[in-house]
This record gives structure tokens, C-alpha cells and sequence, in this order.
């Protein structure tokens, strides 16, 4: 019984905080971004939402909650480490007006 409270406390909070990153100003991931903490956030709320007591065993809601958290730290990752060489390369191709703006 105890797992499942961890669980459901777990879930909540995870949906809870994908809920705070869609809807604040603070978080600026775009389109791409939103959309997955809009996935985390329904399935965090599938979990919370289902009948059954089985936490072991996989689930769609927790699949899909997996998923999308592990394509939100990939993406955080790629974001933090890549983005900046891939932004220079692709305003170096384009040569075009943004890019020559000084910052």
C-alpha cells in the first residue's frame, strides 16, 4: 500500500510540474518543449486517473510518461551541450541578417 502512495505522490508531482512548465513564462522551450510536458502532464494524470493497483507492471500512461521525460532530458541535453556549435553553423550557412546582428 505504501508504493502506491509513493507512486501516486510521484505522479502527481511530475504532472504538477509539467503543468508549471507549460503554462509559465519562465520556461521558453517552444513548441517542441510544450508539447512534451503536455504528454508528461496526461500521463502523469493517466496514472493518477486509473482503476487498477498493479504499479509493477507496465502500463500505457506509464510507458508513455517514461517516454516523454526521457525525450524532455534528451532534448535538455542536446539543448545544453549541441544547440550553441549547431546555431553557429547553421548562421554561418545562412549568412543572413539575424545572424549578423551583434548580441
Amino acid at each position: 500500500m505504501m508504493l502506491e502512495y509513493v507512486n501516486a505522490f510521484a505522479a502527481g508531482g511530475i504532472a504538477s510540474w509539467a503543468v508549471w512548465s507549460i503554462f509559465s513564462g519562465k520556461v521558453r522551450d517552444g513548441v517542441v518543449g510544450k508539447f512534451l510536458y503536455a504528454v508528461i502532464a496526461l500521463s502523469g494524470y493517466a496514472i493518477l486517473a486509473r482503476s487498477d493497483r498493479m504499479f509493477f507492471t507496465p502500463n500505457t500512461a506509464g510507458v508513455t510518461m517514461h517516454v516523454a521525460l526521457f525525450l524532455a532530458g534528451l532534448r535538455h541535453m542536446f539543448m545544453l551541450t549541441y544547440w550553441p556549435r549547431v546555431k553557429r553553423w547553421i548562421c554561418r550557412r545562412l549568412d543572413c541578417d539575424i545572424c549578423k546582428r551583434p548580441n
